[in-house]
């Protein structure tokens, strides 16, 4: 069983113990769909450079990190159409931050980070690194996942 983390309070709860499969092939993990790398910017980051960031890259998220480095919060682009009509040049990425960042291991299992999604109503997930420090590694869409599950289509 996987650790997931939630940045909300620092909790840590053990994630569901994996189905097995019968075709003997070993499960899928997330560090075998997941992006590796990962853009960040602060919590006083200007809400401009957040969008042009996500603009450039052609991303649909920023993971917002503390002075150590360590994951505190995502902005999605849905997140920025919270600000949609407002003044964004006055704003900065905490005005709109997702404080709530969950968060797994690249050993979880893809059925393990599908649980955290859908139980959590997210759409990406925050990839650790290595205790101590949990800073962010790589980045899990549902995108990738669906992208995944096309693949067994062919």
């Amino acid at each position: 069983m996987q650790e997931a983390y939630s940045a909300c309070s620092g909790e840590k709860g053990i994630a569901r113990e994996p189905l097995k499969k019968d075709t003997g092939k070993r499960e899928l993990l997330v560090r075998d769909v997941m992006h590796l790398g990962v853009l960040t910017c602060k919590v006083d980051t200007p809400l401009c450079e957040v969008a042009q960031m996500m603009t450039d890259n052609k991303v649909h998220c920023v993971v917002v990190v503390d002075e150590v480095g360590e994951a505190c919060g995502v902005i999605s682009d849905l997140g920025l159409l919270q600000a949609y009509g407002r003044d964004i040049a006055s704003m900065k990425a905490e005005d709109v931050l997702k404080g709530c960042t969950i968060a797994v291991q690249p050993t979880a299992t893809v059925q393990e980070a599908v649980a955290e999604m859908t139980a959590k109503h997210v759409h990406h997930l925050v990839i650790l690194g290595e205790h101590p420090l949990h800073r962010p590694v790589g980045i899990l869409a549902a995108s990738d996942i669906v992208r995944e599950m096309a693949k067994g289509c062919r």
